[in-house]
């Protein structure tokens, strides 16, 4: 009976020390742990003389280990993130021809990205596509993308909000004087609509670890590498 225990009590301590290994610093000290956790900058280890647990700074240890870390927080990292926006009307520039007046709008999001988890995130790639509705100034129609670009966070503290501002989007307007109609016999105002946003977040490795938009719909049409620049809808009748 007590070689029973003996040998469960043998088996139990390889088990609790067959994820350590030697890890190195800079002045050669070696220590057997297993790592636990680790982010961009920080890891978290349990020392396998003792189950103590101590957190040193990746910088600490060999090129050799600080590339496992890497490599282990890469692949057990966690993502989560809160997304909140604003729109800004950045300038607005307005020419006359007859009686209508053509109005040309700079709109831009200023995105705020919350990490949700604790541990820093580093080099992430934030790709957006900025949607606009040309309707006839009802703001209506179908959204379709206007604008697009990429933002890169070199690091994101955890539990922290970082905040960027997208490139411009522009939106055209027409506006028809008192007293004069359209040709069809309307005398309706027209004008695009600002129409949502898509966001992605890549990993250092391209893959996609987050998305988000103001609609699920938008996302079939937010996908490829974004390219700034698009068109803005324009009316086709004259006035009379």
């Amino acid at each position: 009976m007590k070689t029973s225990i003996r040998f469960f009590l043998c088996v139990l301590l390889a088990l609790q020390t067959i994820d350590a290994r030697e890890f190195t610093d800079l002045q050669g000290r070696k220590i057997e742990a297993e790592i636990i956790s680790a982010t961009a900058t920080q890891a978290t280890l349990k020392r396998a003389a003792d189950n103590r647990l101590i957190n040193v700074p990746v910088t600490a240890f060999s090129d050799a280990d600080q590339k496992f870390i890497q490599d282990f927080a890469l692949a057990n990292q966690k993502y989560s993130f809160e997304v909140a926006y604003t729109k800004k009307k950045l300038d607005a520039a307005k020419q006359r021809s007859g009686p209508e007046t053509f109005i040309t709008e700079r709109w831009a999001y200023r995105i705020d990205l919350k990490n949700r988890v604790p541990a820093d995130l580093a080099d992430l790639r934030v790709d957006y596509w900025l949607f606009m509705k040309g309707d006839e100034g009802k703001g209506k129609g179908s959204a379709r993308v206007q604008s697009s670009g990429s933002q890169k966070l070199a690091l994101v503290k955890g539990s922290t909000t970082t905040s960027f501002e997208t490139s411009p989007i522009e939106l055209s307007k027409t506006k028809l004087d008192g007293g004069y109609y359209y040709t069809d016999g309307s005398r309706q105002n027209y004008g695009d609509a600002v129409g949502g946003i898509a966001i992605r977040v890549f990993d250092k490795n391209d893959k996609e670890v987050f998305k988000y938009a103001t609609k699920d719909d938008l996302f079939a049409a937010a996908v490829g590498r974004p390219k700034a620049g698009g068109s803005n809808s324009a009316s086709t009748s004259s006035p009379k």
